[in-house]
């Protein structure tokens, strides 16, 4: 899993590999954002919170740009799994902004960061909007359900102490189903 998540590491992912590192990184998002640590300091652009949001935000931008063609949208339109992981990274992409919109306007100093997440959570949406225009023939009734498996699985396991298994897979539903 580590190799897949540094850069270029994504390029030799088969679908299924792509869609158990997506639902890893749905589970580093979640504890990001509801497992804060004491010295959290969101005032300060160099603090932990921030740190590790730069740093999820990265893996996510180097993993988007880092797959290799067969796994990107129109080429892969015809593997459920390719939909439904390109659908995951924007998801993914949309949910850590969220909150970054969330503290950076908690802390007015921050409205710079705020617009800019803004920004990300609008491409992503769009993306996902291009995604559903181009796969809306493809029956999705395929995907893998060892990928729904391993989905649900990191959900599970990186949620274990927040929250339900079923309430984080919930939240995955209706967070992918709202944009």
């Amino acid at each position: 899993m580590e190799a897949a998540l540094q850069p270029g590491g994504a390029s030799s992912l088969s679908s299924f590999g792509a869609v158990a590192v997506l639902a890893c990184l749905f589970g580093r998002n979640l504890t990001h954002l509801h497992r804060p640590t004491a010295n959290e300091d969101e005032e300060d652009l160099s603090g932990a919170f921030w740190r590790r949001h730069m740093a999820l935000d990265n893996i996510l931008l180097s993993t988007s740009l880092a797959l290799p063609e067969s796994l990107r949208l129109p080429l892969g339109c015809g593997d459920p799994n390719i939909i439904f992981m390109n659908m995951c990274l924007h998801t993914s992409t949309i949910c850590l902004h969220q909150a970054a919109i969330f503290k950076a306007e908690k802390h007015r100093p921050l409205a710079r960061v705020s617009a800019e997440s803004k920004m990300r959570c609008i491409a992503a949406a769009g993306e996902i909007a291009n995604i559903m225009k181009l796969s809306s023939f493809q029956d999705m009734a395929g995907v893998s359900r060892d990928s729904i498996r391993s989905t649900i699985y990191h959900l599970t396991f990186e949620t274990r102490q927040t929250r339900s298994p079923a309430s984080a897979y919930m939240s995955l539903l209706v967070s992918s189903s709202s944009t």
